[in-house]
């Protein structure tokens, strides 16, 4: 009987979506589909430097478009294959894992609702709040983590620590409970990939293959590090582009290979698109119950009102008022978009295979969206603020997606979004693409882009600052207003004062010294400031130096700090540590020679603001995490 039901469960199911997809949004002449895109992705891989780039399109159960752009390998003239050239797609990669955890939930082996400490021995889950860590707020990105970045990549594959050893070793610190709000967590996907692995007692590679790649034929994917010799011949080379000429960059290796290990072709990923938008089933053959793969499509929270909901699994990428769903990829030299739109049954899917292909995915996608499912609502209404209160919107917010506990926490500040009053409007500025977006009021705490209908919200008391922001297309996490040791004014205030200190030391005092000796004798002090002060504080001001030396050389590497720790930086990160016993005799001293009134009263307050600038900056560098070796 229950077999029974499954087979006319899936049947009703594929007649639904079959009616609700009739309509096609696309021209009866695909070619014009494809001109269209052609144009689009021939300009971002002229103007962005991108070396090739993968695009597959269906609709109504068919493949409409499947096409390669540019090269696979520049040096040898490979163009992209569609059907064979294997992209690494980052991210979604994590839509496979959380199939694979929702196989196992169908079969009992896990529990969306149970204590995932509940399944581990080799590590645990540190306790920190009252409510445990699930596999619901895993799959939302809503388990509380801290975000860890070192070693999300190694650069070779017996740097590819097992997953139990990884725990061991990079336990995220858990910030805040679980099922509030979404930051997104590579880590938690690590620990869901973990389950399977001991729900079903294989590899996650193997088991990838044995239960979602075979039974969808997708024959040119897999997940293995480094890949299956037969198919090295096909992977697309990975590109930074720089003075003028595409160079090759090396494999990168993920150690959770469910986050992001993936390597699949654009024909593939077309096969994986349709069986999505037909409850992951392939002619009779389904992954899972239609009811349980409705899972990963169900909303755990919102941030705001009108915001795109934290989903099971899948990002809530909605736009032009089209529910989307998917997901976006990145590593450094591969950035991949897959995104669904199921009431008119049509899946997109992109990669690109250089170092600026970020920016271009989320384009071509937003382009594609506003040419074939144009937003058909007016723009929503505004309303009138007064300057006062628009004040409480602006200032600097940080993403709750960060490293806490190790030496790239200082990456929340350059991740940073800053809102500005602008003529009775919000604006904020990315940086990074030098783009400026003006936001208009819709409500008291909503506000709608200048030109859409894509929206921001604020967390506000009345009478207060607003503390928290939301993208209304960004549900897997959340902005934090900038405060305290976070404060930006406050930490240039730090670093501006502790070098002009340092500055001084080395410049001024020679140049002091030298103009009393040779030209203002009479003017020189009685006592001048002891040789053994001194000697501190210009050895204080080395060790502070060479610190910031080090680390600016060091974090200049750019990806690179990701593999690992730089040499430099794990000497650099010694000075100030070093510098203590230091700082301990010139505090000493600055209470000796604070009663010593025979040296001049400017000598004697150089000297403590030294003193004073020293422990300030020694306070920054170990609120940083880069007191010691913290990584």
């Amino acid at each position: 009987m229950a077999k029974i039901f499954r087979i006319l469960l899936f049947f009703f199911f594929s007649v639904t979506l079959s009616n609700a997809g009739a309509s096609s949004p696309f021209p009866e002449d695909l070619n014009t589909l494809e001109s269209y895109l052609d144009g689009v992705i021939e300009t971002h891989l002229k103007e962005r430097n991108i070396a090739g780039a993968s695009v597959s399109i269906v609709n109504n159960g068919e493949i409409i478009l499947k096409k390669g752009y540019g090269y696979a390998d520049v040096d040898r003239k490979i163009e992209v294959d569609p059907d064979v050239t294997l992209f690494r797609i980052g991210s979604v990669s994590k839509l496979f894992t959380w199939l694979a955890v929702l196989q196992q939930v169908e079969q009992g082996n896990l529990d969306l609702e149970a204590d995932i400490n509940d399944y581990l021995e080799a590590f645990r889950i540190p306790e920190t709040f009252d409510r445990p860590v699930t596999l619901r707020s895993i799959m939302s990105h809503t388990p509380g983590f801290e975000d860890i970045l070192l070693e999300l990549f190694v650069k070779e594959p017996e740097d590819m620590l097992p997953l139990e050893e990884l725990f061991q070793e990079q336990m995220p610190k858990r910030v805040r409970p679980p099922l509030e709000v979404a930051a997104y967590s590579n880590h938690g996907t690590g620990i869901a990939q973990y389950l399977v692995e001991k729900a079903s007692g294989l590899p996650f590679e193997q088991y990838v293959e044995e239960h979602i790649f075979k039974p969808l034929d997708m024959m040119c994917s897999t997940f293995r590090q480094p890949l299956q010799e037969d198919k090295k011949p096909y992977l697309s080379k990975g590109y930074r582009f720089s003075e003028g000429a595409f160079h090759e960059m090396g494999f990168e290796y993920v150690p959770m290979t469910g986050a992001g290990g993936a390597s699949i072709s654009a024909a593939d990923m077309a096969v994986f698109m349709k069986a999505l938008l037909n409850n992951t089933c392939k002619d009779t053959i389904c992954l899972m119950d239609p009811s349980t793969y409705q899972i990963m499509k169900t909303p755990v929270l919102f941030h705001a009102e009108g915001m795109n909901p934290a989903l099971h699994g899948y990002m809530d990428i909605s736009r032009n008022n089209y529910k989307v769903i998917g997901h976006g990829g990145n590593t450094f030299w591969f950035h991949s978009l897959l995104a669904l739109i199921p009431e008119t049954q049509t899946g997109f899917f992109i990669s690109f295979n250089s170092e600026t292909g970020a920016y271009s995915y989320a384009k071509v996608f937003e382009q594609f969206m506003n040419r074939f499912f144009p937003d058909p609502r007016p723009l929503k209404d505004t309303i009138t603020l007064t300057g006062d209160y628009l004040e409480g919107f602006t200032g600097n917010f940080k993403p709750n997606r960060h490293p806490h506990t190790d030496i790239l926490k200082i990456l929340s500040l350059a991740m940073a979004t800053e809102v500005r009053l602008d003529e009775g409007r919000l604006r904020t500025d990315d940086g990074l693409l030098g783009e400026t977006t003006f936001w208009l009021p819709i409500d008291s705490l909503t506000f709608r882009k200048e030109n859409s209908n894509e929206l921001m919200a604020f967390e506000r008391e009345e009478t207060s600052k607003a503390e928290k922001l939301f993208f209304g297309e960004w549900p897997i996490m959340a902005f934090e207003r900038i405060k305290g040791g976070y404060s930006i004014g406050w930490n240039l205030f730090v670093i501006v004062f502790s070098l002009v200190c340092v500055l001084f030391i080395f410049i001024g005092w020679p140049m002091l010294y030298l103009i009393r000796k040779n030209y203002v004798k009479a003017l020189h002090a009685k006592n001048p400031l002891p040789t053994g002060s001194k000697l501190l504080a210009w050895i204080c001001a080395l060790f502070f130096a060479l610190f910031y030396v080090f680390i600016f050389i060091g974090f200049g590497v750019g990806n690179e700090i990701v593999y690992g720790i730089p040499g430099i930086i794990k000497v650099g990160v010694a000075f100030p540590f070093i510098a203590i016993l230091f700082l301990l005799g010139m505090i000493w001293q600055s209470l000796v020679l604070w009663q010593t009134r025979d040296i001049r009263i400017r000598s004697r307050l150089f000297y403590n603001l030294a003193t004073i600038a020293f422990i300030l900056a020694l306070w920054q560098i170990n609120f940083w995490n880069m007191l010691g070796w913290k990584f």
